[in-house]
């Protein structure tokens, strides 16, 4: 899989590599980069035992949060995948006119993050919604577990479509030619030769979404689907005493750190050792039909989860000012967000290099553990890691609490695994013996830093840090309970807005994430599928 917007957790191996000279270094520098990231965790865990749970949630009221929480995240993972697979096999597969517009089309939608969703789906239906008033059609308003699973899954099926489109590049077509060439059905060569050689992508794309689904707080609240994050954040801003808000912050993150130990415990030990092959692969020739009902499809997509979405939010601002409504001015706004977001993509571009030198060219028993710390910190959903940040500024470093620096820690702690998977990859494609060959002719560890290890990193620290950029742009549950006082973002200006009923403020800010979002998705996505 390429460096690009999507990451996978990686197959980790058993150590074969030698030691090599300075890598010492490389794994100071790596514990200096990790431990920090330790804090949310360690912090969470140390407020519960030292101080208890509070007034616990009953055991029913429990059951129900873990039932809600769980189907969510295995509805929405499902139709996800659904979605995303097909819109990459329909785009990498099949001589469908402007397929690789197509392919971009439709990860596009990844931009979108799922509390403008949420505003869409209020937007476009019930008797005042886009619907009713376009096509003379009410579509009741579909709050609770139908709308949340109508909203995540349709928009973040890209996160499926950008794994499994390069994974489905990757698959000799040998093999299905092979079945073909004895009689096989294309239906028969998909299900018994392709789909197990996905395996991988499907089942890293699965964690990804239903990593997500978990942790997401602003669709949820919105459409107004009690999960344990917004059951959490109700608890951190309602009451004085926030010990029962850290208490379920805890039992949520055991569960997304459960969820990711099972994956890695069940994941497959068979080899999918697969590069890029030089043989041309024929594509698959619609018929009229097939065209038509493939391009009609990935059209409803496309309308559905990006010109929807935009419409809706253009449709409310251009009402609001008609309506004489001050939409406020998002200057302010969309420049925190960009400071904010350009500064904590280059912190975790300098952060990712020696975890992910330890973890590919440095091998070694702490190897695994390392990258396992950094999957384990991306796992745990982001409101976890905004409670338990405030409780250690507040207890140990009181000079900290609501200030941008511990704001920047939280980021780096979640997004950090981002940039690690996308250097990893840019460091396998070339041999660590380059580094070797560089420090026998005598090159300080400083120069072939900068000549060689640099030039080989930088697709991937550059790739990686347009994630953390799109991630942070995006990021709710941990901005709103770590922000200082008066740094609003764009993200907390749309939170805030709905809260307060003000839609055309909401969709100005909606519209100015968007457009400062969509440019490194652009350029990743063309980079990655244009070839």
């Amino acid at each position: 899989m390429t460096a690009g917007p999507a990451i996978a957790p990686p197959v980790t191996g058993p150590a074969t590599e030698t030691p090599r000279r300075s890598s010492r270094g490389w794994w100071i520098a790596a514990g200096v980069v990790i431990l920090p990231t330790l804090l949310a965790p360690i912090s969470l865990a140390w407020q519960v035992v030292a101080r208890g749970t509070g007034p616990t949630v009953s055991s029913t009221r429990l059951i129900e949060l873990a039932v809600n929480t769980l189907g969510l995240a295995v509805a929405v993972t499902a139709t996800a995948l659904a979605i995303g697979t097909l819109t990459a096999w329909l785009t990498s597969r099949n001589d469908l006119p402007g397929r690789r517009v197509w392919r971009i089309a439709a990860a596009l939608p990844l931009v979108v993050p799922s509390y403008v969703a949420a505003l869409t789906i209020i937007g476009a239906t019930g008797p005042a919604g886009l619907v009713a008033r376009w096509l003379g059609v009410t579509v009741t308003i579909p709050y609770g577990f139908v709308g949340a699973w109508i909203a995540l899954s349709v928009f973040l099926a890209p996160m499926a479509h950008l794994i499994v489109t390069p994974a489905l590049g990757l698959i000799d077509p040998a093999t299905e030619e092979a079945a073909t060439g004895l009689g096989a059905s294309r239906r028969r060569v998909f299900f018994t030769i392709t789909l197990p050689q996905l395996r991988p992508a499907l089942v890293s794309a699965g964690l990804m979404v239903g990593l997500y689904t978990i942790s997401d707080f602003g669709a949820v609240s919105l459409i107004r689907f009690d999960t344990f994050t917004r059951v959490i954040y109700t608890l951190y801003e309602g009451q004085i005493d926030r010990r029962p808000a850290a208490a379920l912050s805890l039992l949520l993150m055991v569960v997304a750190i459960a969820i990711l130990a099972i994956e890695r415990r069940t994941r497959t030990r068979a080899g999918y050792h697969l590069t890029r092959t030089k043989r041309l692969r024929r594509l698959t020739k619609l018929g009229l039909g097939g065209k038509a009902i493939s391009t009609l499809f990935l059209t409803s997509y496309v309308v559905v989860a990006l010109v929807l979405p935009v419409t809706v939010l253009v449709f409310w601002m251009r009402r609001s000012v008609a309506a004489g409504q001050d939409l406020g001015i998002v200057w302010s706004e969309t420049s925190r967000s960009l400071l904010i977001a350009v500064v904590a993509a280059g912190v975790a571009a300098l952060a990712s290099l020696p975890t992910a030198m330890v973890t590919t060219w440095r091998r070694a028993r702490l190897s695994t553990l390392a990258e396992s710390a950094t999957w384990a910190i991306y796992a745990l959903p982001h409101i976890t890691v905004g409670v338990a940040l405030v409780g250690f500024a507040l207890d140990w470093f009181r000079p900290l609490y609501q200030t941008v620096g511990v704001l920047l820690l939280a980021y780096l702690s979640m997004f950090l695994a981002q940039s690690v998977s996308s250097t990893q990859d840019a460091l396998r494609r070339a041999s660590p013996d380059l580094e070797q060959a560089s420090r026998g002719l005598g090159v300080g560890p400083l120069g072939t830093l900068r000549r060689v290890i640099g030039p080989i990193a930088r697709p991937g620290l550059l790739a990686g840090s347009a994630l953390v950029y799109l991630s942070v742009l995006k990021e709710l549950p941990a901005t709103l309970l770590l922000r200082p006082n008066g740094f609003d973002t764009l993200a907390i200006r749309v939170w805030s807005a709905t809260g307060e009923g003000f839609y055309g403020r909401a969709s100005a800010a909606a519209l100015a994430l968007l457009a400062v979002a969509i440019v490194p998705l652009l350029v990743l996505t063309y980079r990655d599928f244009s070839n």
